[in-house]
């Protein structure tokens, strides 16, 4: 065998035990390879091991739910405030329009402000975070109504007390 064709082979062979390599820890640490039925299963200290890194949505103080969200908080306040708050409405308050915000849960918007009949979810969210100071700077501060609701990062929603005492579902 010559030198050249040597030199090929071992590359080959650590080519093919490096892709091997990186597949095989791939399918076997990806937190994906649960279903979301599974995952809702787990304690909430292995949801937040198997979840994945990017941004959370508290979208109430005492919300048992966490989600993870594709948007910004720039994003859902301009939905919040622009969007949502110009939604076609029947006179009694409801709607066809269905939002995920970002998320992986459909929220039901059937009513979206009808305070006599109950605020869909959108409509809880939205009385959630306006009059939430961190949230809405504008709203008059007080401790019961103030939390955090935007988190970078995962880590950081765990620390956060609120999270930490109330949340018991990651939807990822």
């Amino acid at each position: 065998m010559s030198k050249h064709f040597k030199i090929i082979t071992a590359v080959l062979i650590v080519v093919v035990l490096a892709i091997g390599g990186g597949v095989w820890y791939g399918v076997s640490h990806n937190p994906k390879n649960l279903t979301a039925e599974q995952f809702a299963q787990l304690p909430i200290e292995e949801q937040f091991d198997k979840a994945p890194e990017g941004h959370y949505i508290h979208l109430g103080k005492n919300d048992s739910t966490l989600y993870r969200t594709t948007w910004s908080q720039n994003k859902i306040k301009k939905y919040l405030t622009n969007d949502f708050v110009k939604t076609d409405t029947n006179s009694d308050g409801t709607s066809p329009d269905k939002s995920k915000m970002g998320t992986n849960h459909k929220c039901d918007d059937t009513i979206l402000m009808n305070s006599a009949e109950g605020y869909g979810e959108i409509g809880q969210i939205y009385h959630n975070l306006f009059s939430n100071h961190k949230f809405n700077p504008n709203f008059e501060e007080t401790s019961d109504d103030t939390y955090e609701w935007y988190f970078d990062d995962l880590k950081s929603a765990k620390a956060d007390k609120d999270v930490s005492g109330y949340v018991t579902k990651i939807v990822r």
